[in-house]
């Protein structure tokens, strides 16, 4: 019977050791010398404009994702089991199967016999989802909105993304939410965090001014994003904290052409780090 090699043992395994450790460091520089595509898309609850209301087409939806190939999507308007979208229907649950993506959705209201809100969806593992309402001022006839937020790991290290979708009606409303919104990305400053939202404000508006103690916008004269079919409006953004600022390269920032499934075109951008 030949004797156990012990010293073959040992060198086989250290090789081994050796080559796994490279190829999980081959792996980490490439992920993180990648670029990474974000989007923010107010969806209008997968009800195409020209369909009018009470028709749904979340495949619409989900083609346009993929089409465009994003890593992390800022959604808005997404319901969850509501009468006028499907009681069987989980909007961001459905969108991220559709797209093979992870997802969390955050609830702003009870609509149609279901939940309202905005939702976000990741190729990266989410590491932690948080969710959270914008308050109205006493007496308004606006909407509580939403926030969602996670954590994910780009670039090496956790960084946060969020979705966010501000009232349509009133200044005053918007500039509360606005400092709700503030108060959230202070909290995780230690952070890089990207931000998809729609503010339903134009950049100029003063309320932004607000916002910009926190984030940096990525255009001034930003291109229209409302509505998808004749844009005139730009009121959907995509944001960086001071931090993502100081770490990422914006490229590419663009609208996608998807004029069916909603009334909002899509918006893009690329980020690498610098």
């Amino acid at each position: 019977m030949k004797s156990f090699n012990y010293r073959y043992f040992i060198c086989a395994v250290l090789t081994f050791f050796s080559l796994t450790s490279s190829a999980q460091n081959s792996t980490e520089k490439v992920q993180v010398n990648k670029s990474i595509k974000v989007m923010s898309y107010n969806i209008r609850i997968a009800s195409p404009p020209s369909k009018g209301w009470g028709f749904t087409d979340l495949q619409a939806v989900a083609n346009a994702i993929n089409r465009m190939k994003p890593d992390l999507v800022a959604l808005q308007e997404v319901d969850v089991y509501t009468e006028r979208s499907g009681k069987h229907s989980n909007q961001g649950k459905e969108l991220a199967e559709k797209t093979g993506m992870y997802y969390h959705f955050a609830k702003a209201v009870d609509r149609s016999g279901g939940d309202y809100g905005v939702a976000v969806l990741s190729r990266f593992p989410i590491i932690k989802g948080e969710s959270f309402r914008l308050p109205l001022t006493k007496d308004s006839k606006g909407e509580i909105r939403a926030a969602a937020l996670i954590r994910v790991k780009i670039f090496g290290e956790e960084t946060v993304f969020m979705s966010a979708h501000l009232d349509h009606l009133s200044d005053i409303d918007r500039k509360l939410q606005v400092e709700e919104l503030n108060k959230i990305i202070k909290n995780n400053s230690k952070y890089p965090l990207i931000f998809g939202a729609d503010l339903n404000m134009r950049r100029n508006n003063p309320v932004i001014n607000i916002l910009e103690k926190e984030v940096v916008f990525n255009c001034v004269d930003c291109e229209s994003t409302f509505p998808a079919d004749k844009p005139t409006e730009t009121i959907d953004y995509l944001m960086l904290n001071k931090k993502a600022f100081k770490k990422f390269k914006v490229s590419n920032y663009r609208v996608g052409d998807e004029t069916y499934a909603s009334d909002h075109l899509p918006l893009m951008m690329d980020i690498t780090k610098k």
